[in-house]
């Protein structure tokens, strides 16, 4: 009798170690099987951006005439301007151009569905959860209107969340509008954390306009 009730307590704690070491081993393959949903941004612009002050306006030499004469302060604000200017620096990595699904998402643009698409460029490309996908554009087009005396040219960079056929958010983060005899600027900077910081930007033949600046977190 004594064998048999010590018997029994032996196959009880085995039955016991067993679900203990199962539950254990439950736990480690669920954590080691977790996807981390840490996402952070690939930064775009210049981050001197959020320390430049601008004046409300400075004077610009736009044809280099002689009898035009700018002092250190505006020449200071121009050169900070030029900085932040970094569309040019943006390479693009696969032309898109021909891809209607992200032609038409262009296209949803005001100004753009007006225009000519010269190049859609995408620069940046992150795969994300459930399919989706974090895209950077890269767009130069022209609008041809009666309206103006010359063609207006359209310098852009986006981000646009997609899944599958489907923009489900979008932001633009650099524009430059090129009318004759003005230019509008809108430049930003995006950090890692989606922390996005902007300056707008009024430009015609003699001076340069300061219009503010926002931030937002996208």
């Amino acid at each position: 009798m004594k064998n048999i009730f010590l018997l029994a307590c032996i196959m009880i704690a085995n039955i016991s170690c067993k679900k203990s070491n199962t539950i254990r081993d439950n736990n480690t393959q669920s954590t080691l099987g977790k996807t981390d949903t840490t996402f952070q941004f690939k930064p775009i612009g210049l981050e001197a951006i959020k320390d430049y002050s601008f004046p409300k306006e400075w004077k610009v030499n736009t044809y280099s005439e002689e009898n035009v004469s700018l002092n250190n302060d505006d020449i200071n604000a121009q050169t900070k301007l030029e900085k932040i200017d970094y569309f040019s620096t943006i390479k693009g990595t696969k032309n898109e151009y021909t891809n209607p699904d992200y032609f038409s998402f262009i296209k949803q643009d005001s100004i753009l569905k007006l225009s000519k698409i010269d190049s859609l460029f995408i620069t940046d490309s992150t795969n994300l959860h459930d399919g989706r996908k974090l895209l950077a554009f890269k767009t130069v087009a022209t609008l041809d209107s009666d309206e103006y005396e010359f063609p207006v040219k359209i310098f852009k960079v986006d981000l646009a969340i997609v899944k599958g056929k489907n923009i489900l958010q979008s932001e633009n983060v650099f524009s430059e509008i090129d009318y004759p005899y003005a230019t509008k600027q809108n430049i930003c900077y995006l950090d890692k954390n989606g922390n996005l910081e902007c300056k707008k930007f009024n430009i015609d033949e003699d001076k340069v306009y300061f219009e503010g600046s926002y931030k937002k977190n996208i």
